[in-house]
């Protein structure tokens, strides 16, 4: 079988030159790069704007944990000698959630916390703890490298915080005003925390809260005995209170008619008085007349004993007969002329 491919080459000294020109160079870069590559694979370590650096030397004199902390970018990283451990400095999130929807993969997920209100209710509450590392080398030294700080720091005081803090809430609570206090309550005592473990609380969110299934229920049940238990108190007060105005009322009546009684004494006895003032001045009076009756007619027995008496007894016996006398007298003179009559004397 005859072979179809011709057997001669074209030979082109642009092609040969090029090839030659092409060699020189990749041999070149490779004498550059090398050394760059091995330098940047044994002598450096990048760390990323979104991160923080610690570094550890193996051996030597500062052999150990250095407290500065690496900046972004290129640093030194010899190999077999020293390290350096990278941490996020960027806000850091750890959701507490039952439905995965409300969460981010890059989120560290846990279970909702089950709190346990004071009427007796749990309460599945959703929280979400944003929170930054500010000091590497505390969180190093106390929990190691890696995210043990997470379960060290964040879980361990979040979940007993949240149970401790909303679970002096009643299940109704949740929706008052009073739920905001308790969770900056709970703000407060996990900032503290977690300063003292080389980290900072940016916020904790309380974003929702669910209730059992038989919550309602029982909630009727219970506002329903709450309720009979505030009417038998007002019953027992209304009773208490009418008790109360029983014996008042019958306290004013007795005071009333011991008041009346008292007035009624006074009365009769000041009509007692009045009338023995009467009665005695009255006797006073009829002494005073018999008195001046018996001192006139006393008078008038001296009048009669004296000069004149003989006249005066004539005229009163002239005047028993002109009273004796029936029908129509005439009498010519004057009886009352002294003169004629002071000249019959003589």
């Amino acid at each position: 079988m005859t072979e179809l491919n011709p057997r001669f080459r074209v030979q082109s000294e642009f092609l040969g030159a090029m090839r030659s020109r092409a060699f020189r160079v990749m041999r070149l870069a490779l004498l550059i790069l090398a050394p760059v590559l091995i330098v940047r694979a044994c002598a450096m370590t990048y760390v990323a704007p979104d991160q923080v650096g610690l570094r550890q030397i193996s051996f030597g004199p500062n052999k150990g944990l250095q407290k500065a902390v690496v900046g972004s970018g290129y640093t030194r990283e010899i190999s077999s000698y020293e390290r350096v451990f990278t941490f996020p400095r960027d806000l850091q999130v750890v959701e507490f959630t039952n439905n995965p929807v409300e969460s981010e993969a890059r989120h560290r997920v846990l279970p909702a916390i089950n709190c346990p209100t004071v009427d007796g209710y749990p309460v599945s509450i959703d929280v979400s703890v944003l929170y930054r590392v500010v000091n590497p080398y505390l969180v190093v030294t106390r929990f190691g490298f890696g995210r043990g700080y997470e379960d060290s720091v964040v879980i361990r005081f979040t979940d007993p915080g949240v149970k401790h803090h909303l679970g002096e809430l009643r299940a109704e609570e949740f929706y008052r005003d009073t739920r905001l206090k308790k969770v900056d309550d709970l703000r407060r005592e996990l900032a503290a925390r977690f300063a003292e473990n080389g980290l900072q609380l940016s916020d904790i969110v309380v974003r929702q809260y669910d209730y059992p299934a038989t919550f309602q229920k029982l909630t009727e049940q219970k506002k329903i005995q709450d309720q009979a238990v505030l009417a038998n108190r007002a019953l027992a007060k209304q009773a208490e209170v009418q008790t109360r105005l029983n014996e008042i009322t019958a306290e004013g009546q007795n005071l009333v008619n011991v008041k009346g009684s008292e007035f009624a004494a006074q009365i009769t006895e000041i009509n007692a008085q009045k009338d023995l003032y009467e009665r005695q001045k009255h006797a006073e009076a009829d002494l005073l007349v018999r008195s001046a009756e018996a001192t006139g007619s006393e008078q008038i027995n001296r009048a009669m004993e004296g000069p004149g008496s003989e006249k005066l007894l004539r005229l009163r016996k002239g005047l028993a007969v002109l009273n004796a006398i029936q029908g129509p007298i005439y009498i010519t003179e004057d009886p009352t002329d002294i003169g004629r009559v002071s000249r019959n004397q003589k």
